[in-house]
């Protein structure tokens, strides 16, 4: 038998056995082909399968494996030479034996005959001529009856040896499907992903507040496309760092109001403390206001009436003595008002400053517009500014400062890339070393 490759190892194996006393080689190949099975041919052929199966359980079992020893009418010694060692089988047509053979890239095994002792050597089988015997002689006629007893002993104990190979090789061919059943699923296992662990409820710390809010649909002015997405995805990253989160999205000018009252209410001395706004915002004089969606904008009263003075809400935070606070403010969009008959403010926001403790940062320079999009094949939901925000944000080990001056420079350089210059102004009172996530 040869094996070229076994449970993807290289193995070759190459047997060379004597034929049964009384057949030649040639004759024991062609009976079997034509049909004619002895069984020396079922032990032979038992054997072989055996021999596989073993080798198959010492590779999953990782240790030698006992085989069964070929008997044959014959006196003949198999020496069976292992890299990892030497082993010996009897091939005699003594009672069964076990072999032990190791889990070995190369073994060769050569059956050479050689002369067996008297004691050893099977009785030959002697054709009686039908010559007549003197009565009283009846030592032919005992010496047939020795020779059939002698044969009929043979073919018990080869059919005895063949049921043993028999349940021995189902034994070993059930415990290596088991074996490669186990296996199977072992790298099916291993190349299926596990299921993502359900994510922890993020720890909110009492004193981590944070107010939200995100502005898209006016009622008299151009509408925008990604504040109320901008106000989303930032709530959802300030509470996976453990902020209490009050988030409002299209408010119209007493809803603005109101949340800022209330959020002012739930504020205490020492709070850690951001304000995140995005949706359209103007310049009048030297102070930014924040547009509510039901802004009228016909007259710049008017629109200083109605809008949201940022100031008045930094000034409220220190006046509360928070020991941080922080204000993010999207909106350095184009002039809502600018279509009108008397252009009312101009681009982007006007330079503020922070009082002591605080941190000011405009998505845009003061004159510049802040990106929605870069370019047409531009999918994201979030406007420029944000996306890189929320990103950066929630790296641990970062202080709020560099968090924002590395927000600044991306958001720089993927500006530029279309062409656009746009950078996020930053004004930074802040005393200490301030972390989103530590």
């Amino acid at each position: 038998m040869s094996i070229q490759q076994f449970n993807g190892k290289k193995l070759q194996i190459e047997a060379f056995v004597q034929p049964p006393k009384g057949l030649t080689s040639g004759k024991f190949r062609d009976d079997f082909k034509a049909g004619q099975a002895l069984a020396e041919h079922e032990i032979l052929s038992g054997w072989t399968s055996i021999y596989i199966e073993s080798m198959q359980q010492s590779y999953f079992n990782k240790k030698p494996q006992p085989i069964m020893a070929l008997a044959y009418p014959v006196n003949t010694v198999a020496e069976a030479s292992v890299s990892a060692g030497t082993v010996t089988a009897a091939l005699a047509p003594a009672p069964v034996t076990p072999v032990v053979v190791t889990g070995a890239t190369r073994i060769e095994a050569v059956n050479k005959p050689v002369q067996a002792s008297p004691a050893a050597a099977p009785a030959p089988v002697v054709a009686v001529a039908p010559a007549p015997a003197p009565v009283a002689d009846n030592s032919a006629q005992l010496k047939l009856e020795q020779e059939r007893r002698a044969m009929d002993e043979e073919k018990r104990k080869m059919a005895q040896q063949l049921e043993a190979m028999t349940q021995m090789l189902a034994k070993l061919q059930q415990e290596n499907a088991a074996a490669v059943a186990a296996a199977k699923a072992k790298e099916v296992a291993a190349a299926t992903p596990e299921p993502p662990a359900k994510p922890s409820q993020p720890v909110t710390y009492a004193n981590r507040k944070a107010l939200v809010i995100g502005n898209d649909l006016y009622t008299h002015v151009p509408k925008l496309n990604n504040a109320g997405a901008d106000a989303e995805a930032m709530a959802k990253s300030l509470e996976a760092v453990g902020y209490k989160v009050f988030k409002h999205l299209n408010l119209d000018e007493k809803k603005f109001k109101q949340a800022i009252r209330d959020f002012r209410q739930n504020l205490s001395g020492g709070d850690e403390v951001l304000f995140f706004y995005a949706g359209h915002g103007v310049q009048l004089g030297n102070a930014n206001y924040l547009l509510p969606t039901d802004v009228q904008g016909d007259q710049e009263d008017q629109v200083k009436d109605d809008a949201i003075l940022l100031q008045k809400v930094l000034d409220d935070l220190e006046e509360k003595k928070t020991k941080f606070a922080l204000a993010v403010i999207d909106a350095c969009r184009d002039n809502p008002f600018k279509s009108k008959g008397r252009a009312i403010g101009g681009r982007g926001l006007a330079p503020t400053s922070a009082a002591t403790g605080q941190m000011i940062m405009f998505s845009a320079g003061s004159g510049q517009q802040a990106l929605d999009r870069l370019g047409d094949n531009d999918k994201e939901k979030n406007g420029l500014f944000t996306r890189i925000f929320v990103k950066e944000m929630v790296k641990p080990g970062l202080s709020v400062d560099r968090v924002l001056r590395n927000v600044r420079n991306e958001v720089v350089r993927l500006a530029r890339t279309v062409g656009h210059e746009q950078t996020p102004a930053l004004y930074d009172q802040a005393i200490g070393e301030f972390y989103f996530r530590q």
